[in-house]
């Protein structure tokens, strides 16, 4: 399994991360020590269910059949020392740098574009975002992935939603919604 991260900035930002990343939902996300401050980022998680290589952008459709919202927790303030590479990786890949909501099934996954993955802090808005609005298209994505990557079954494609970074701090309460339903809980400590 592997999952792959799509950032949110233009030029977009592809990076690896380890199934280590991932924190599950009612689990908590424990700040860890090595940065100064952590923020995160509304994402929509697809979850590949199919073995695909070069895929057309016409038959994208077939190799998602579920999705989840998810935070996508960046580091800020490491060694600035570092390459611009080196710091990407770290910032954006480390244990616990991906909050994973639960799977929902879907029938039809042309409608992955509109679909609003919403996340509260402390009960309160604090970011909305879809692939439209990040000016992402489904199709187009799994196309152009699969030039460079075999998707395989459970392999995970994690796209940043919203350039609304949210504050992490000890104490937070963090849910994540899509398209009204409520699929991620996660305390920060």
């Amino acid at each position: 399994m592997k999952i792959l991260g799509i950032g949110r900035e233009l030029p977009r930002q592809v990076y690896l991360m380890a199934d280590s990343a991932i924190i599950k939902t009612n689990k908590p996300f424990f700040v860890p020590h090595f940065a100064q401050s952590f923020t995160g980022r509304a994402a929509l998680v697809m979850h590949i269910d199919r073995l695909g290589k070069h895929i057309a952008a016409r038959y994208a459709h077939r190799y998602c059949r579920a999705i989840a919202p998810a935070i996508k927790v960046t580091a800020h303030n490491l060694d600035e020392k570092q390459s611009s590479e080196t710091f990407s990786a770290l910032a954006n890949s480390f244990d616990g740098a991906l909050l994973l909501g639960d799977f929902t099934a879907i029938d039809d996954a042309t409608l992955i574009n509109d679909l609003q993955v919403t996340v509260e802090r402390n009960g309160e808005n604090a970011g909305t975002g879809s692939m439209t609005l990040a000016g992402i298209d489904f199709d187009s994505l799994i196309a152009q992935l699969s030039v460079f990557f075999t998707l395989k079954m459970g392999d995970m494609i994690v796209v940043e939603l919203s350039d609304n970074d949210i504050d992490l701090n000890i104490g937070d309460t963090i849910h994540a919604s899509i398209s009204g339903q409520q699929k991620l809980t996660i305390r920060v400590k």
